[in-house]
């Protein structure tokens, strides 16, 4: 029932936002209602769970062990080539690793569910998002982040999933919700 829930809301908030609105805005209530709801019916790991420990390989080659990244804030994406909400939102991770870039305390990483071959191409044609980015199965992804759906979004701080939420940051409401997320938990002590 969640996933259909989740479906609905991603078709209806898809089509509501793509009606020609440049620049929609919408009320900080309506706003956090929005959000509320997409939480709830984020299927998932729960929040304040220990995040489960993996070893990344970026498309690059670059290997990089979980647990050297327990003092940095992780903002995790996954996603796969083709789908809708991820190559919506692209535009907004942009900018958001580009605010984010010189700071030492937080890193962005991707598990792109698509063949490598397939990120490649997709990434020479658009250029990256700023996230470094693996390839990672489905399998493993609904597994054991038990996502089904994408993009879905989780930040981790000290090994610690504090949020999580399968939506696409495609308009700029919601990019501000998520920039004040992440900065809320860098200003954590």
């Amino acid at each position: 029932m969640k996933k259909t829930t989740l479906l609905i809301l991603a078709i209806l908030a898809s089509y509501c936002f793509s009606m020609g609105q440049s620049n929609p805005s919408i009320p900080p209530a309506a706003l956090e209602k929005l959000i509320n709801t997409w939480r709830e019916n984020t299927l998932g790991l729960p929040i304040g769970d220990k995040f489960p420990e993996f070893e990344f390989v970026d498309l690059e080659g670059n290997k990089t062990d979980y647990k050297d990244l327990k003092d940095k804030l992780i903002i995790l994406n996954t996603w796969f080539v083709g789908c809708t909400g991820c190559k919506e939102e692209e535009e907004n991770l942009k900018q958001l690793t580009e605010e984010f870039k010189d700071r030492e305390d937080i890193v962005f990483l991707s598990f792109a569910m698509s063949s490598p071959q397939k990120i490649e191409r997709y990434f020479s044609k658009r250029g990256d998002f700023g996230y470094q980015t693996a390839r990672v199965d489905r399998e493993w992804v609904n597994d054991t982040l038990k996502i089904t759906l994408s993009p879905t979004h989780y930040i981790i701080k000290d090994g610690i999933l504090v949020e999580q939420i399968t939506m696409p940051i495609s308009e700029t409401f919601f990019l501000d919700w998520y920039r004040n997320r992440i900065l809320e938990f860098l200003a954590e002590a």
